[in-house]
């Protein structure tokens, strides 16, 4: 067998049949006995040569592609799941041929279960990646804080990484989320700052916080899903942080990368602050293109439950484009509608340089549709800077989309407001943004019937809460409210709406776009809330017709522990006081002679 690659000692090259040189031939009598001899020389000379070298093992490189942070998950039965995408292009050359892949869950509980889908788009990137360098990579470990035998900066330390001539452009691309909570709550409920320095110099100061869980598109979870942290929301994305260093660094030459967090020392025992930290330094070539702009997201219409908190629209689009050309952006045409429709056109105009992106909300809107069906959405943009556009295969996007509930040209809000009235407002805006009816003067714990007008048209209605807890949560000392739409001219419930809807809700509608009156509610409903509860729960119900029952609330194993009576209601409340049962599942249960309705609540005393 033989190794002739000096480069690669292991590696056979080549292999020859042979015998073995160097011996005598002996030759016997007959009766056995040796009587001369000849030696066996040898015709070709191979010289075995030993080179050292070391044993191969594999390298294993871990790189993070994704964080989402699970939600509290005790409402949801086990066939529930949520769906969050991530644009992963610049990773597309790591992820070929074999490749192991991880989906680690560190949460608590029984866990998710955890599928993963790539999708391929095929053509050109914007610009196309050469390199991938891992800067800081944690794990689901983290790395400490405010740890003094063992600090962060152990950890973040500087690395320096070399550039090839054709790495003409460069982003840091950083996923920090905080966790635990030791002294004034770091590092998951404090806002801290990361800086940047490339080759000694800071170009970079980012704060690790999330200011926005309020508006989580999960509303009403089973724990503190409104309370904003340290970069990440229950059931949201560990929001990914891009720094481009493009023109920080000469291309050809190294540069060297470190991270900063601000200073901090946990004093609480028993406590571990953690910052699970991913940072990776991406290189890619020059632009692949010098004007070209795509459409990158379609945000209103759009049926994505990601967007369900704005959706379904009836008017307005809002849309994101991107400028994936070298020239900065200045005009682009958006041409926009509902397939089968009139299209509607809109000129956009403003500076976006490369690789940036903007929002754009978009104008009138024709649904070409007297009903209330799923119909599908696209928008186009074209004519960039006024010149054709290079690259055509990113400039147009499809949604699937519904059209908005219809309500009557007149109805009434029924609001109730809870103990921080001075927090939530409401109010009903046109299509042109004309707000035409807001409450007015409010109190603490009050019923209000505000009976409306409007005229056919697109309307949104708006509530929003300064104290970005909604009118109903658990974990505070307001109160309940709630709000509604009932018929205007009678009994009769048109829309519930969530209490536990954390910083505003909106809900667009239309008025006079179908042939025909919407109807009010035909079927029995009930809400509870707040779930979970302290011990003070609300049972909201609403039935077609007045009816006559009862409200049982019973304990895990079925024991009576609260019964009402109600007589001939529409739409009775019930409140309960449970502050002496202790925590655990109980279930609500209204009957009546056509209905029997049954709800889960959560007693969590102390909160």
């Amino acid at each position: 067998m033989i190794y002739n690659d000096p480069t690669d000692p292991t590696l056979l090259t080549d292999s020859t049949f042979l015998y073995e040189a160097g011996f005598y031939n002996y030759i016997f009598n007959s009766s056995g006995t040796i009587i001369d001899s000849v030696l066996v020389g040898y015709d070709t000379a191979l010289i075995n040569v030993f080179t050292p070298y070391y044993d191969v093992f594999e390298v294993v490189e871990r790189i993070e592609l994704a964080r989402v942070i699970t939600p509290y998950g005790g409402y949801y039965n086990t066939s529930w799941s949520n769906t969050i995408h991530f644009d992963v292009t610049d990773f597309a050359d790591i992820l070929r041929d074999s490749v192991e892949i991880r989906a680690f869950y560190g949460g608590w509980s029984d866990g998710f279960a955890i599928t993963l889908d790539f999708h391929f788009i095929e053509g050109t990137p914007p610009r196309t990646p050469v390199n991938i360098h891992t800067v800081y990579n944690s794990g689901p470990g983290g790395f400490p804080y405010g740890n003094t035998s063992n600090p962060i900066e152990n950890y973040l330390i500087p690395k320096t990484f070399n550039t090839a001539a054709n790495e003409s452009m460069a982003m840091l691309r950083i996923i920090p989320t905080g966790h635990g909570a030791g002294t004034q709550n770091c590092a998951e409920f404090c806002q801290k700052n990361y800086r940047i320095k490339l080759d000694g110099i800071q170009q970079f100061q980012q704060a690790i916080w999330r200011n926005d869980c309020g508006l989580n598109h999960l509303m009403h979870q089973a724990g503190t899903w409104i309370y904003d942290r340290a970069n990440w929301c229950p059931g949201e994305k560990g929001s990914i942080k891009e720094h481009e260093i493009t023109g920080l660094y000469t291309p050809g030459n190294p540069v060297t990368v470190d991270m900063d967090i601000d200073a901090y020392t946990n004093t609480v025992s028993g406590q571990n602050p953690n910052y699970i930290m991913a940072a990776q330094l991406i290189t890619y070539s020059a632009p692949n293109f010098s004007v070209d702009a795509s459409m990158e997201e379609i945000l209103s219409p759009n049926d994505d439950f990601y967007y369900n908190r704005f959706n379904p629209i009836c008017n307005n689009p809002l849309i994101a484009i991107k400028n994936t050309g070298s020239t900065t952006l200045t005009s682009a045409t958006i041409t926009y509608g509902i397939k089968g429709a009139t299209p509607s056109v809109f000129n956009w105009t403003g500076s976006l340089d490369f690789n940036k992106t903007v929002q754009v909300q978009l104008g009138a809107l024709d649904w070409n549709s007297v009903s209330n069906q799923s119909e599908q959405f696209y928008a186009y943009i074209s004519n960039p800077n006024g010149t054709a556009d290079q690259y055509a295969y990113n400039d147009t996007m499809y949604t699937t989309v519904k059209f908005p509930v219809q309500h009557p040209y007149s109805f009434a809000v029924l609001f109730k407001t809870n103990s921080a009235y001075t927090e939530t407002s409401w109010n009903i805006k046109d299509d042109l943004g004309n707000t035409v009816y807001t409450n007015g003067i409010l109190a603490s714990n009050t019923i209000y019937r505000d009976t409306v007008v409007l005229s056919p048209g697109c309307y949104s209605f708006n509530v929003n809460d300064s104290g970005k807890d909604g009118l109903s949560f658990f974990a505070n000392s307001d109160g309940t409210g709630y709000v509604r739409f009932v018929n205007a001219f009678g009994p009769g419930v048109l829309q519930f709406f969530e209490a536990d809807f954390g910083t505003r809700f909106t809900q667009n509608f239309t008025v006079g776009y179908l042939l025909t009156e919407p109807e009010i509610i035909q079927e029995s409903r009930m809400q509870v809330f707040p779930n979970p509860s302290s011990g003070d729960i609300n049972v909201d119900l609403a039935y077609p017709i007045a009816e006559t029952g009862d409200v049982f609330i019973m304990d895990a194993v079925g024991k009576i522990v609260f019964t009402q009576h109600f007589e001939n209601e529409h739409n009775p409340v019930i409140s309960a006081d449970l502050n002496h049962l202790s925590g655990g599942i109980y279930f609500v249960r209204a009957t009546t002679e056509k209905s029997n309705i049954t709800k889960r609540v959560i007693i969590q005393p102390g909160n």
